[in-house]
């Protein structure tokens, strides 16, 4: 396990840009029993160099506008793709998904999402939004199997050390807990590589399975 690196399309995320995102947000409050997983994974793995998520800024990354700076995509852009957001939305009703167990990866720790199917449903719903209303059907930043990540890595981590920490990671029971998915949010993200953080500001929210329009915010940005 190494230092963990901010993406920015298929390379490092440079100090102080700030990207367009579509996340689905986790409210954990909401997901009491997934709020308990996650206090029990980070007390198996006290003392590791981990800089693990805040409660309050759980997100699953459904879409990253690599292609230029989120203050270079227009308003109109940014209307253009809370309508198609909306529409494609509609027809997807909110869903329940299994979070767990949690996994090492080379960087972090993550906690897996099953079933693949309603994730990647919602996925490409907002990939087609975003391909029309941003022009972005050859975007370069590639989500991979869907995650929810729980710490990113902030030191490396010795072969005995990765194996001790996934030994305590095998203990944590129970090792799942239900997710509700009913809403993506459209966000503004930096990241910060000296504190392994980033920040968002969120821009509107949009619910599944509603016809209505998009739900606009305009919030101060919160550190995760």
């Amino acid at each position: 396990m190494k230092p963990f690196i901010f993406q920015h399309g298929t390379t490092p995320w440079p100090a102080e840009l700030t990207l367009l995102h579509v996340y689905a947000i986790v409210d954990l409050e909401s997901n009491p029993e997934l709020g308990q997983l996650i206090k029990e994974v980070r007390a198996a793995t006290q003392g590791a160099p981990l800089a693990h998520i805040g409660n309050d800024w759980f997100h699953i990354t459904l879409y990253q506008h690599a292609a230029k700076p989120a203050d270079q995509v227009t308003a109109a852009e940014r209307h253009t793709l809370h309508a198609h957001l909306q529409q494609h939305l509609s027809h997807i009703a909110p869903f329940t998904v299994t979070v767990g167990p949690a996994l090492t990866y080379p960087s972090g720790l993550l906690l897996d999402l099953h079933p693949d199917e309603p994730l990647n449903a919602l996925r490409r719903a907002v990939e087609d939004s975003a391909a029309v209303a941003l022009d972005a059907a050859d975007n370069t930043y590639d989500t991979g199997v869907l995650h929810l990540t729980e710490s990113y890595a902030t030191a490396e981590v010795s072969l005995p050390q990765l194996h001790q920490i996934q030994r305590e990671l095998r203990r944590v029971r129970p090792s799942h807990a239900p997710l509700h998915i009913n809403r993506v949010d459209v966000v503004d993200v930096t990241a910060n590589t000296q504190a392994t953080t980033i920040t968002w500001t969120s821009l509107a929210t949009i619910l599944l399975g509603s016809p209505g329009t998009p739900c606009l915010l305009y919030t101060s940005e919160a550190a995760i």
